[in-house]
């Protein structure tokens, strides 16, 4: 049997994938069987926004429309903006 401690920790990790260091593509929702997926780094809470840049992840209650917007993305469109990021970022 699994304590809940366990079954979280399972959850988490079935819907989070490491990019690099402290930076993951996390699922933060799923309706209708489609995800809801952010970039963020871990160690700073920010997530990575439409507009390339890092900024603060905020509690849900004060999440607006225009926060989720910018910051939530499909699988396969989290992981090109990412990579768009890093030829940003390093180029």
């Amino acid at each position: 049997m699994f304590t809940d401690e366990q079954k979280i920790e399972w959850f988490d990790k079935s819907v989070k994938f490491q990019i690099k260091g402290l930076i993951f593509i996390t699922m933060r929702s799923r309706k209708g069987g489609v995800g809801s997926w952010v970039i963020e780094d871990s160690g700073t809470k920010k997530v990575l926004n439409s507009n390339m840049e890092w900024e603060d992840d905020i509690a849900d209650p004060e999440k607006d429309q225009a926060f989720m917007i910018r910051t939530r993305y499909d699988f396969e469109t989290a992981a090109m903006m990412y990579d768009q990021y890093k030829m940003f970022a390093e180029g």
